[in-house]
């Protein structure tokens, strides 16, 4: 990219280092909201462009054990936010489950709440935003079958995560399934149609537990926003739960949502992300959904990237244009709220997705930090066994027993590339390589404002190197050296163009 000295404009650059990359908790100028409209970007309070960077986090998920000898989710700590942070990110989409929240109606479980508090209280001290992600996969742990039901050509059903116990209306419909396929059973199937219908007020209650949430959090700029469903199943009604039905539930919940926040002071309007039918994920796109959420001003288009992975159709490029595509219906951005590739020698489709990230100008959240032995997709069957395989997600794990790896070497080094996490104004282009160790990145701001970007060590660079347009090589001062990377603050104004040698 080509940047004339002409529009290049002077930097005062400040490099700030930390032993453990230590940086100020997340602040109220740092509270997220949307900005609609032909080029529509995520913003900050004081309108800078914001890519949210991270990996889901499953630790408070509550799933279905097939092996009663396996956890199915390995514990988090302050060390994996460090890691996190360590990494670079600034994002953590925080599964949650409708069955822990709700255990009965209307009572929420005010000790998982304060888990939840505590998991935003630690990514807000490193510096990391969370979303809040309304977790689920075929519906819930309580669709999985017993064994008593012969299922011929199909098989028995695998329980997962989401809904409680109550609210899983199947009306006595098998649980078998189209083989290795988990969202194709009639009793996944009548539930959600249940659930699009509203049968005994259990779409009501999960609108009642997103205000609550909602109440939790509302003067907290740390929570990015509310992943509203997790790729939604459309039930029976094909074609019309996943555009009109779907439409209705996000529009019911971003009001409920939004009255809530404003019935607390202080309070503001966070972002509603929400995602696609879950056949987005199988075949890289599917119906809109469709209704008055359209009209919130603070709504980000979320499906999961997987073409190249595990979508069967398309490729990567395929993939984020269908999403822009979509996107650019409701006037609105789009993040990728999951994306992964999972096996060993990944690293060539992982660095295809990161260059598409970048060219594109978002974010996203890799699939996922850790899995458990004991995880459905580690499992598999409803029956449950040992599991010997290596867990290769961004962590590994070796099972049996959740031995921890580290973090795979095919991800760390696409995946901590340099980046903006904040750019004033308009954040025009910018490419990142890790092999090579350089940023380019342009953009233009109407009012002075501080650029921040994440630039990890390397063994190729003692310290960066940091130019103004062409050529201009910028003093920084330096300190207190960490050892997995800088982060770096830059005022600009005008146009303004950077390179960075790392």
């Amino acid at each position: 990219m080509g940047l004339s000295s002409k529009k290049a404009v002077w930097v005062q650059l400040t490099l700030i280092f930390s032993f453990l990359l230590v940086q100020p908790s997340i602040a109220s100028e740092y509270a997220l909201h949307v900005k609609r409209g032909n080029k529509p970007a995520i913003v900050d309070a004081n309108g800078r462009t914001v890519l949210l960077r991270g990996v889901n986090l499953n630790a408070l998920g509550d799933y279905y054990q097939a092996n009663p000898n396996s956890p199915t989710v390995i514990p988090a700590n302050d060390s994996d936010f460090e890691q996190m942070q360590n990494l670079g990110f600034n994002v953590v989409r925080l599964i949650l489950s409708w069955s822990f929240l709700e255990p009965l109606p209307g009572m929420i479980d005010e000790a998982y709440l304060q888990k939840i508090h505590d998991f935003v209280d630690l990514a807000k001290a490193r510096g990391i935003y969370t979303v809040l992600d309304m977790h689920q996969d075929a519906w819930g742990k309580y669709i999985a079958s017993d064994g008593s039901e012969s299922c011929g050509f199909f098989e028995p059903s695998i329980g997962w995560d989401g809904a409680p116990e109550w609210a899983t209306i199947t009306e006595g419909l098998s649980t078998c399934r189209v083989p290795g396929l988990r969202e194709l059973s009639p009793a996944t199937a009548k539930a959600f149609e249940n659930f699009w219908h509203n049968k005994n007020g259990i779409q009501d209650n999960l609108i009642n537990v997103w205000k609550r949430l909602a109440v939790e959090f509302a003067d907290e700029p740390a929570v990015a926003g509310y992943d509203l469903i997790n790729e939604p199943n459309f039930g029976i009604s094909l074609g019309w739960s996943q555009t009109f039905l779907m439409g209705k539930f996000y529009t019911k919940a971003l009001k409920a949502i939004r009255k809530a926040e404003h019935s607390v002071p202080g309070g503001f309007e966070h972002i509603g992300f929400f995602e696609p039918s879950a056949e987005w994920s199988a075949f890289g796109v599917t119906l809109p959904p469709l209704g008055f959420f359209y009209f919130d001003d603070n709504i980000v288009f979320s499906p999961h990237l997987y073409s190249g992975s595990i979508t069967i159709t398309g490729d990567v490029a395929s993939g984020f244009k269908h999403a822009k595509n979509i996107a650019s219906i409701y006037r609105a951005p789009f993040w990728s709220g999951e994306w992964g590739w999972f096996g060993e020698n990944t690293e060539s489709g992982i660095w295809e997705y990161a260059q598409h990230e970048d060219s594109h100008l978002i974010g996203g959240a890799v699939w996922s930090w850790k899995q458990a032995c004991g995880d459905p997709h580690t499992q598999k069957v409803w029956n449950g066994r040992v599991v010997q395989d290596t867990q290769r997600q961004l962590n590994i794990t070796y099972c049996p027993g959740n031995v921890e790896g580290g973090i795979s070497p095919e991800y760390k080094t696409v995946i901590s590339r340099a980046y903006p996490k904040y750019s004033p104004g308009e954040l025009i282009e910018f490419s990142s390589d890790p092999f090579t160790g350089e940023l380019t990145l342009r953009g233009k701001t109407n009012t002075p404002g501080t650029l921040s970007l994440w630039v990890p060590r390397s063994d190729r660079i003692t310290t960066p190197v940091i130019r103004n347009g062409d050529s201009e090589t910028i003093n920084a001062e330096l300190s207190n050296v960490s050892v997995d990377g800088y982060l770096i603050n830059i005022d600009v104004t005008g146009e303004y163009g950077i390179l960075v040698s790392y």
